[in-house]
């Protein structure tokens, strides 16, 4: 998550970060340009991350709920960051959401996970 992080928040990345977030804005106001860009824009992300989740040993259902969790978390954050350019903040912000979820894994009941 951390490597991702990393990636993602890159400076290099950031023209292309704002243009989805704008055509993503575009696309929830019924653009119809932009309309396609909202089919499985999140649901494209839950399967995978959920695979992950579920090899860590977080059960089906609750995977999935992370996995929607962890896509929301690293969008809302992604937007802080251009929005504010506050690099060290948003990242001390991921990282300790990343840090609950490492927590959370190794206290969780097995029943929950």
């Amino acid at each position: 998550m951390r490597a991702y992080w990393k990636h993602i928040s890159d400076p290099r990345l950031w023209p292309n970060e704002r243009l989805f977030f704008e055509l993503y804005g575009q696309a929830l106001q019924g653009r119809p340009y932009t309309a396609e860009l909202l089919d499985g824009i999140v649901e494209k992300w839950l399967d995978p991350l959920a695979e992950i989740n579920m090899s860590l040993g977080v059960s089906p259902p609750l995977a999935r709920a992370h996995a929607r969790l962890g896509v929301a978390v690293t969008r809302g954050l992604l937007l802080d960051l251009l929005a504010t350019g506050d690099a060290a903040g948003v990242d001390a912000a991921m990282d300790a959401f990343i840090s609950v979820y490492e927590t959370w894994l190794e206290h969780a009941p097995q029943a929950a996970r």
